[in-house]
């Protein structure tokens, strides 16, 4: 069964605003169904090129089967009907989502541990500690906005949704999710578990100048992997943008 046909489907269906699931799953039944008609075609005596032609024939060419899908109610990804509301105030809900998550986790953990652990005598808590729950609050400090990022990427490119909501995306998280960080400190006699927000007053010197530097490097990061990937989908033969799939 040539499959470019169905793939030009695909895509059609994807510009569309189509959801990607019910896509797949309409290509599958497509693909069913041309293989019944195939083997009925050949059980009455037809070669199997001729039965092929003859199936396809008989399912309909691309407007009549795109029509179909159109026409379901709902079929429609919420990606593509609320692009503005995704891409531009999903970036922060994502990120709030994620800060509160962590500091939830990290503050059952802290409570948890000062009931298991008693420190009397005030003495420091050991490297490896400290270097866990650094570890661990770098985490939506530095990667959360990337993943993110190539979150919102990846769910705009497969839903072929227009580049500007997606670098408006992209962008919102590299430099909101940038100023935002997690701390945590402990001198033996009090722990202390911090959310900053460069974004937020007094505006802190020294959060605003270190959100700006992971701000920046979130964009370059970024800017970078789409450049490569862009590299990538050039034909190095014609020189000539091939269509991700």
């Amino acid at each position: 069964m040539p499959q470019p046909r169905f793939d030009h489907l695909r895509e059609r269906l994807l510009r569309a605003g189509i959801a990607p699931r019910h896509v797949s799953r309409y290509i599958l039944e497509l693909r069913d169904h041309c293989d019944d008609l195939v083997r009925e075609e050949m059980t009455n005596g037809t070669a199997r090129g001729a039965a092929e032609a003859c199936a396809l024939s008989r399912l309909g060419n691309d407007d009549d089967l795109a029509v179909g899908m159109l026409a379901r109610p709902g079929s429609r990804s919420v990606t593509a009907r609320y692009p503005w509301a995704v891409f531009g105030i999903g970036p922060i809900a994502m990120l709030v989502a994620v800060f509160a998550a962590v500091l939830l986790a990290e503050g059952g953990a802290l409570n948890l541990i000062s009931h298991l652990y008693k420190n009397p005598t005030h003495r420091l808590p050991p490297a490896w500690f400290t270097l866990t729950f650094d570890g661990w609050n770098a985490l939506p400090t530095y990667l959360a906005p990337i993943a993110i990022a190539a979150l919102l990427w990846f769910m705009g490119a497969r839903q072929r949704i227009s580049a500007r909501w997606i670098v408006l995306g992209v962008a919102v998280t590299c430099v909101v999710g940038g100023f935002q960080s997690l701390s945590f400190t402990e001198n033996g006699y009090h722990g202390e578990l911090m959310f900053d927000s460069a974004l937020l007053p007094p505006f802190p010197h020294d959060l605003v100048v270190a959100g700006i530097w992971r701000a920046a490097a979130n964009l370059a990061l970024m800017g970078g992997a789409f450049w490569v990937t862009r590299r990538w989908q050039v034909s190095p033969a014609d020189g000539l943008v091939t269509t991700a799939g």
